[in-house]
């Protein structure tokens, strides 16, 4: 995915076969990010976003991300650009890099699995992950966290995450509804209702 800003395009994507310390990787990057706690595992990263900046059609930076956890991909909604950063989820974290020189300024574990999309909300963000929902500064601070019943997918196919009317309206797995204001309080719970069938016995069917 490619996005124009200011003078630059910035390039995001996967490089799954990046491989680290390898002389086969077929795109060099000038800044590796991974926990070095974790390097003894560098072949088994779960996701490995790049970033690629160019200036005039000429790159002028280039950095890979490698994080373990629950997969994340590229869209509209995991990443930001603004304020010459770029911030981006990788697995279960939110990585903020300077533009255009891709410096790590800082990166934060979010979720306890994985952040599925990011948002915007006036000068803040509100990622969606797996088992909560956030609000951060630009800065990566927490300003609440809400979890549901169950985690932020859902089985019906509804939307789990939708702002709307000032507020942020959820459905978990199961289909439980919360509807929340932007400061985290809870403005509706509506659980799941199922409706209970009352069935005929055998003996009754044909009376």
């Amino acid at each position: 995915m490619k996005v124009d800003y200011k003078n630059f395009e910035v390039e995001v994507l996967d490089d799954p076969n990046y491989t680290l310390a390898s002389t086969d990787n077929l795109r060099k990057y000038q800044k590796v990010f991974y926990d070095e706690k974790h390097s003894e595992d560098r072949f088994d990263f779960t996701i490995k976003h790049a970033i690629i900046i160019k200036e005039n059609e000429t790159e002028i930076s280039s950095a890979l991300i490698c994080e373990f956890g629950g997969a994340t991909g590229i869209s509209d909604n995991s990443f930001f650009i603004e304020d010459y950063k770029i911030w981006i989820l990788v697995c279960n974290k939110i990585y903020c890099l300077e533009i255009p020189s891709l410096n790590l300024i800082w990166q934060k574990e979010l979720d306890s699995f994985t952040n599925f999309r990011m948002y915007k909300l006036e000068n803040d963000f509100i990622i969606h992950g797996e088992l909560e929902i956030f609000r951060i500064t630009k800065e990566g601070d927490v300003i609440w966290s809400f979890g549901g019943r169950d985690i932020w997918i859902n089985a019906q196919g509804k939307n789990e995450f939708v702002i709307e009317n000032n507020t942020i309206r959820l459905f978990d797995f199961e289909s439980n509804e919360y509807v929340l204001d932007f400061y985290g309080n809870v403005i509706e719970d509506n659980p799941r209702t199922v409706p209970t069938e009352i069935k005929k016995r055998w003996w009754q069917i044909f009376s």
